[in-house]
């Protein structure tokens, strides 16, 4: 599944993803830190993880080494800093990965990161970036993204997505800088969706010999019951409960009402410690631990 955000605006909203990612999440709670992606970061020289500093520099829209505006709103109250893609992974793959050993685990992630990294780049190769009189000239761009995976729903549940902050600014051949055109990342949702899970069927099957079952161009993990993702499903259940009350249907109005329904994430529960309750939940629906003995890794 894939969603895209309203525009994020304000420093809280960046703060958001920099302030739950963690070195030692595993043991002491919060969630990975981000990694850098995108041509545009690659041109600035920006790799690995994600710092504060580089990241909150750029939400604003300043060059993190010199401090130069980037674009003519750099700074400015009420700036449209960037979009959040979450690519979530289907609710059999996170209830799989929960109750992983560590090594299946981590194959996991890698996975779909892999797949995540695939659908964006797919993404990018439409990214606009407007100039001129009235934002007349369209002109290819390159992206700075952001990617922070999280492994828990707000009910402290298996939910294993990435957020994708594309921020908003576009690098163009020539050097220069300037917002997106967001229009044509909308036009790719469906199909950077697909990719996304495509990626993840195949590496999944392929690389760790896991079983899936297809449904047009959706998948599920055959090993993990209906029960068990229902069971792991409070979420769901909160935002369609939402939308029945208010007489509301659609992709849209269930992205407001997750907005609506959603709770803080003020409790940073240790990874190890979910991992252990998820795993004797997941017994009582007939999945044990799971461990892939020897991942074909081609890469």
């Amino acid at each position: 599944m894939l969603s895209i955000s309203k525009p994020l605006i304000g420093d809280a909203a960046g703060l958001y993803y920099i302030e739950l990612g963690r070195e030692d999440y595993y043991l002491e709670g919060g969630e990975p830190p981000g990694n850098w992606v995108g041509g545009g970061a690659s041109t600035l020289g920006l790799r690995g993880k994600v710092s504060k500093e580089e990241f909150m520099a750029l939400f604003r829209g300043f060059n993190p080494e010199t401090g130069e505006a980037l674009n003519k709103n750099s700074g400015q109250e009420g700036r449209r800093a960037g979009w959040d893609l979450t690519f979530s992974a289907p609710k059999s793959v996170s209830a799989l990965w929960a109750v992983s050993d560590e090594e299946t685990r981590k194959s996991i992630q890698e996975l779909h990161q892999r797949a995540v990294e695939t659908a964006l780049s797919y993404v990018e190769e439409g990214a606009i970036s407007r100039r001129g009189k009235g934002g007349a000239e369209r002109e290819p761009c390159k992206l700075i993204i952001s990617t922070f995976e999280h492994g828990t729903s707000r009910a402290q549940e298996p939910n294993l997505h990435t957020h994708s902050v594309i921020l908003n600014i576009g690098l163009r051949d020539d050097g220069t800088t300037g917002t997106l055109e967001t229009g044509d990342i909308f036009k790719r949702k469906m199909a950077a969706g697909a990719i996304f899970r495509a990626e993840l069927a195949a590496g999944l099957e392929n690389e760790l010999g896991i079983k899936v079952k297809r449904e047009r161009d959706f998948f599920e993990v055959e090993e993990v019951s209906k029960e068990l993702c229902s069971h792991w499903s409070t979420r769901r259940k909160e935002i369609e409960e939402s939308l029945s009350e208010k007489g509301l249907e659609g992709s849209k109005a269930a992205a407001i009402a997750a907005l609506d329904t959603r709770e803080s994430k003020d409790e940073l529960t240790p990874r190890a410690e979910l991992q252990e309750k998820w795993k004797g939940e997941a017994k009582e629906y007939g999945l044990s631990l799971i461990h892939i003995s020897e991942p074909t890794r081609p890469y």
